[in-house]
């Protein structure tokens, strides 16, 4: 009897700490879910300034327009571009990598929080593993894929910048080369999780028909 008593303690216990875990994932996921859902706000709105750099082509003066912007800051010592610098800036390759690059990032960004959330979900709702989260997962590593071409875009607009103007974007779409690095450790990272996940839904399978 007591034994029993005992087993019924240890059991209520370690049901109490279970879903005290669930509770705790779920406010976690939660979180990450609003979280997710003010980038795709922040992102829609983002695309306000790729065409501010269309705008920019079709006025013209393009190297004056950016020099002149509150967040584009000049190196220490630099001096006002001259006019003949201010002419043989390159300007609709400036125009197109940001323009171009910024609309590739807002929509990698969108496409990734949206991709996010229906994973997050699926986890809140105790479905871990199944083949449509593996397919979650890896549209995670595309769109991120697609954020590191868009950075190498914006990285390359921003050094025609410092090259010619001599300072750097301190504003939105201020990508550098280090920030490239950086989304390819995303995507190694993410490519990870994906071949891992891929393999433990190939295991639970075979393990499911041996059973």
């Amino acid at each position: 009897m007591i034994i029993v008593y005992r087993y019924v303690i240890i059991d209520s216990e370690q049901r109490t700490g279970m879903d005290n875990m669930s509770k705790w994932l779920k406010v976690g996921i939660n979180v990450v879910v609003i979280l997710a859902n003010f980038i795709i706000v922040a992102a829609s709105v983002g695309f306000l300034w790729p065409i501010g750099y269309l705008y920019w082509g079709v006025k013209g003066n393009v190297a004056r327009s950016v020099w002149k912007n509150d967040s584009f800051l000049r190196y220490s010592g630099s001096h006002r571009p001259t006019a003949s610098v201010i002419a043989s800036f390159p300007n609709w390759p400036y125009v197109l990598l940001m323009a171009i690059g910024g609309a590739i990032l807002m929509g990698a960004a969108i496409w990734f929080c949206l991709t996010l959330r229906k994973l997050l979900k699926s986890l809140a709702a105790e479905d871990y593993f199944s083949v449509a989260n593996v397919e979650l997962v890896r549209k995670l590593v595309y769109a991120e894929c697609y954020m590191v071409f868009s950075n190498i875009l914006i990285a390359g607009g921003n050094q025609l910048t410092s090259t010619w103007l001599d300072g750097y974007n301190n504003g939105v779409l201020s990508q550098t080369w280090s920030d490239v690095a950086d989304s390819v450790v995303g995507v190694v990272v993410l490519a990870v999780i994906y071949v891992t996940y891929s393999r433990a839904m190939s295991i639970k399978a075979e393990n499911d028909l041996t059973v």
